[in-house]
């Protein structure tokens, strides 16, 4: 047989070949995306169970994780601090007036010479 009459034959086994290698890629990519959906699963698993476990146990905490205890609760109370602290940073902010023109149309604020809301020209 010539080099030209095994072409197609060849052709085809290099196509199965090809097909039989994407089909394990895409069965390799499959299971590396579930054992990562199992991977957050019990990342999600056992952050529940320490927190509960730092809920539930408020007072004498083994040895072993006590460090680790203060860190979660200091945390905790950076969290309370820091949302107080945006809360009366907002308050403050609800209290100033808000500059510019009243929209005599729609009754909005703005400093442009027309109302980004309704359009209507703001005047001087």
């Amino acid at each position: 047989m010539s080099f030209f009459d095994e072409l197609p034959q060849r052709a085809r086994g290099m196509a199965g070949a090809v097909g039989e290698k994407a089909r394990e890629a895409v069965d390799s990519a499959k299971i590396s995306a579930a054992i990562l959906t199992e991977k957050r699963e019990l990342s999600k698993n056992y952050h529940a169970i320490g927190q509960w476990y730092v809920c539930e146990h408020s007072g004498e905490v083994p040895e072993a994780i006590a460090d680790v205890v203060a860190a979660v609760r200091a945390s905790q109370e950076k969290i309370s601090e820091l949302q107080a602290r945006r809360e009366a940073a907002e308050a403050a902010e609800a209290v100033e007036e808000p500059e510019g023109a009243v929209c005599p149309v729609c009754g909005k604020i703005s400093v442009s010479k027309f109302c980004p809301h309704c359009g209507a020209p703001m005047g001087e």
